[in-house]
């Protein structure tokens, strides 16, 4: 191209291009129509596929050995490819039978996938201030909209793709692609994974149990931020454009599709049609889980955190909705963008206390903790009470902030000997050194192998309009040695662990420990989330747990890995209710 003849095209001040998606999936339908969405995704240059420059769609199916050529993309501007982007489906109502057949329900399952993706994606690098790298070390991750037959999705860091699997039923086939609860469990799921890539190792229960938990929360409140879905969904206005109070009560609420996760696959494994796979919200309050079996699995136990979320946003939905009422109805628009507002707004505090969450050794006290102190750093004020109720519905299911060795910085001062405080932002090899230089004060055990994993530095928006910049740093310590002489140590140090029983002392087994790190933009230190090596209560309750559920590598070593093969570490999470005694 001749420079006379270039002229650039593209809209300069645009950042979002919009797409239409399946808003939950397509059992939930509005006049007999599969419930549609159009939502912002990212502006990015396009190729067939979709493809852009953080996901890619690959059309194969393993099941047939067949691979279909990219979905094309409608893309009017000739000069400059990609750029362009006009949904071909944004005037159009689909059916259900659209969705489904080869034509053009592949291409839609190919724009669902990367949409819901593309907006879970953003909406975690809008909350933490800072781009996001995937877990396995490459810039793309694949999407399979039609990986296998089978009733299963999953992600899978070694394939650097997320699969989803269809099912032939009496009522017709079934995507996974399809479902948007589904797709954005599947994409927390690998963005949870480069954030804490620690969390899919051996360690305490409730470890594997957050990963389908946060999961969960994402893809419920993802659908839940769409106000035009929450006014669809919450029931049918009158002329006037208002609805009975009777249909945003708390009995209303529980049985509505916004709490349930992926309906219509549900109503396959589900004895009750419209349960869906999982209703969190509806589980009762207390602490009995901890001492039931059932609760060991990952789902299962997954659900006493998302049931803590849901419910909290149930009485923050409520609470708002009050001053909304008149008499004994309602203004439906309002009551809905009350909902979306609260979901969005829990979103992203669930999205930000990520970095401030251990990078191992996790527990589901260690969120609630997290949620509160990252939040109160956007917003001391916390006008609506988001977070009083937030911890009372943990502390509801047993579950309190718990007693860190929180730093007294007006006495404790960490000192900085020779460390550059913009280097200390970035740098893992500054990082250490600060940490070196404050062992002590940090009390973290210099003897054994310590790394530093990650230095990111992140910028966050207040209600106030003010920015908070912070620089978020995580480090790991590991230790490999056998059960006779993880207990000789812990004799030398007062702190006797007591070995499950049938354990020989010459199993090798390897203990974890760990820390979050976050400083304010001068680069002082605020805040210190410490999983020490040698906490022995918590060593014990790991190597019980492990012991006890007999999650060993090939080798029978202990805390290493889960014996998983390569790849199939979330694949196992998610294998149906046939095999594994819980549903997807």
């Amino acid at each position: 191209m001749a420079a006379s003849d270039y002229k650039d095209t593209r809209e300069p001040d645009k950042v979002f291009s919009e797409m239409k998606i399946v808003a939950q999936d397509p059992s939930v339908t509005v006049d007999g129509r599969p419930l549609m969405a159009t939502v912002r995704v990212p502006i990015d240059r396009l190729d067939r596929g979709p493809r852009g420059h953080r996901l890619r769609v690959i059309d194969y199916d393993s099941s047939s050995s067949t691979f279909a050529e990219p979905a094309d993309i409608d893309c009017p501007d000739e000069r400059f490819p990609g750029w362009g982007y006009r949904d071909p489906f944004s005037r159009r109502k689909l059916s259900e039978a659209d969705l489904l057949r080869d034509d053009p329900g592949r291409r839609i399952r190919c724009q669902n996938v990367y949409a819901i993706a593309a907006r879970t994606l953003a909406e975690f690098e809008i909350a933490l201030g800072r781009r996001l790298p995937w877990g396995f070390g490459t810039h793309e991750l694949y999407l399979v909209p039609h990986a296998f037959a089978e009733a299963n999705a999953y992600y899978s860091r070694d394939d650097k793709a997320l699969f989803f699997g269809y099912i032939d039923s009496a009522d017709g086939r079934v995507y996974t692609s399809l479902s948007h609860d589904i797709v954005a469990h599947e994409t927390a799921h690998a963005i949870l994974d480069g954030l804490r890539p620690d969390f899919m190792k051996p360690g305490l229960p409730d470890q594997r149990g957050f990963h389908e938990a946060f999961a969960d929360i994402v893809a419920l409140l993802s659908v839940f931020s769409i106000k035009e879905v929450v006014e669809e969904l919450i029931g049918t206005a009158d002329k006037n454009g208002r609805i009975p109070t009777s249909l945003v009560s708390k009995e209303a609420f529980e049985s509505n599709p916004l709490f349930k996760l992926a309906s219509q696959l549900g109503n396959l494994f589900s004895d009750e049609r419209g349960n869906g796979l999982r209703r969190s919200v509806v589980l009762e309050p207390g602490s009995a889980w901890r001492k039931d079996p059932a609760f060991e699995l990952p789902h299962r136990r997954g659900e006493v955190l998302v049931a803590a979320v849901m419910r909290a946003l149930l009485d923050i939905w409520l609470e708002r909705l009050t001053p909304l009422a008149r008499g004994r109805d309602i203004d439906r628009e309002r009551a809905a963008e009350e909902g979306a507002k609260a979901a969005k707004h829990l979103l992203t505090m669930s999205i930000r206390a990520i970095d401030y969450t251990p990078p191992a050794e996790f527990e589901f006290e260690d969120f609630i903790a997290a949620l509160l102190r990252s939040d109160r750093e956007v917003a001391p004020h916390d006008t609506y009470g988001y977070r009083d109720i937030l911890a009372t519905s943990f502390a509801e299911f047993g579950i309190r902030p718990p007693a860190y060795d929180t730093l007294d910085l007006a006495i404790d001062k960490p000192i900085y000997p020779g460390v550059n405080f913009e280097a200390l932002r970035s740098m893992t090899d500054e990082m250490y050194r600060f940490v070196w230089a404050n062992a002590r004060l940090l009390k973290v055990d210099t003897d054994n192998y310590l790394n530093v994993n990650d230095v990111r530095p992140s910028i966050r928006i207040g209600p106030d309009g003010l920015l908070v910049s912070e620089a978020v740093a995580t480090y790991s310590q590991v230790m490999e040695a056998t059960a006779g002489e993880v207990q000789a140590l812990s004799d030398a140090q007062g702190r006797r662990i007591a070995l499950p029983r049938g354990m020989d002392l010459d199993t090798p087994i390897s203990i974890r420990g760990g820390g979050t790190l976050i400083f304010d933009q001068f680069g002082n230190l605020k805040y210190h989330c410490s999983k020490p090596l040698f906490d022995w209560r918590r060593q014990k309750k790991r190597l019980d747990h492990l012991y006890t559920c007999g999650e060993k590598d090939q080798y029978g070593r202990y805390g290493f890995s889960s014996g998983d093969s390569a790849g199939q570490a979330f694949a196992g999470l998610h294998v149906p209710a046939t095999r594994a005694g819980e549903n997807w």
